[in-house]
């Protein structure tokens, strides 16, 4: 086991909420009605969005990691590594993982890094850094967060994408741990044959400043063809195989929440009951890198889990990448 923890979590988001009907009177104006769609395969119900264009990854990121200090008693300064894992990043230079080192006073000595694996990154970035802390003895604690805006990459016409997303921050605190808690084992798989399903920019940096209609920039979106259930089923299968485990000894399956019918049918395919596969995409809508995680943050506020629970945590993204974890909390 890789003994580092997640010590604490919180969660932040935006102070709008706003249910379907607005994005379902957009489409009835065009002739579309995306009400079974929205509402029974990508399963929303309503969704926290910025109430203006002062909100960013950067704003919400620290509201996320302000509340998280607060409740742990630490300080910026108690904190060896900062990554944040965004797609977009409200600055590339500097990272924005050093605009949160300086708004938190963090110490001098302290690695700071933004990585961007898309909707799987925080869960990638949390086993890389639990990992290189075992071997490096002077970082025992580490700040992790994850935000992603990908409201701004949408076009507004695109009903396979439009009213899909929410606005939302998680940010964690790993901690090396003597205890019986960290993470037990991790399977990554790759199957780049999906590498175009969503290309953005849409136009590749390398256009960026050369377009002259602002849609080139948006998610250019082929619905994928990859079954998204089974390519989870290989993952968790062999987490739990290899360390002689079985879906029942899992208090909790923090999903992704892209797709409310893809953990339909997980949890059909390992038969996994809803009180160990929490779905929240209802309430936050899909909020990317940081969806697993705002998962358990909901599944422990709520009793669902508790310390020296086995959890799983499985995501994908874009290309596909998709990781899974098996954890004791």
């Amino acid at each position: 086991m890789v003994q580092v923890k997640i010590r604490d979590i919180a969660v932040s988001h935006g102070n709008l909420v706003v249910d379907n009907e607005p994005y379902l009177e957009h489409f009835r104006k065009r002739g579309k009605d995306v009400e079974h769609f929205l509402r029974d395969v990508i399963g929303r119900e309503k969704r926290f969005l910025f109430e203006d264009e002062s909100g960013n990854t950067l704003t919400l990121s620290l509201e996320a990691v302000k509340d998280l200090l607060d409740r742990t008693g630490l300080k910026g300064s108690d904190m060896d590594m900062i990554i944040l894992s965004s797609q977009l990043p409200e600055y590339t230079a500097p990272p924005t993982s050093i605009k949160i080192h300086s708004a938190i006073g963090g110490k001098n000595e302290c690695i700071c890094y933004d990585i961007n694996s898309n909707c799987c990154g925080m869960a990638l970035a949390y086993e890389q850094a639990a990992k290189y802390m075992t071997l490096t003895p002077h970082v025992t604690r580490a700040l992790l967060i994850g935000c992603d805006y990908i409201n701004m990459t949408i076009d507004e016409e695109e009903e396979n994408l439009y009213g899909h997303y929410g606005d939302a921050a998680c940010a964690v605190i790993l901690e090396k741990t003597e205890e019986d808690a960290g993470i037990v084992d991790s399977v990554c798989t790759v199957k780049s044959e999906g590498v175009d399903v969503a290309l953005f920019p849409g136009c590749g940096f390398s256009n960026i400043l050369r377009v002259e209609n602002k849609k080139d920039m948006l998610i250019k979106f082929v619905p994928p063809t990859e079954d998204v259930p089974a390519s989870a089923g290989e993952t968790i299968g062999r987490l739990l195989e290899a360390n002689g485990l079985t879906k029942d000894d899992v208090k909790m399956f923090c999903f992704s929440q892209y797709a409310l019918i893809n953990i339909r049918k997980i949890r059909e395919n390992f038969g996994i009951d809803e009180a160990h596969s929490l779905y929240i995409g209802d309430e936050y809508g899909y909020t990317g890198t940081s969806s697993p995680f705002i998962t358990l943050y909901e599944s422990v506020k709520r009793g669902l889990v508790k310390r020296g629970d086995y959890i799983v945590i499985w995501t994908i993204g874009c290309g596909s990448q998709n990781i899974g974890l098996l954890c004791k909390y």
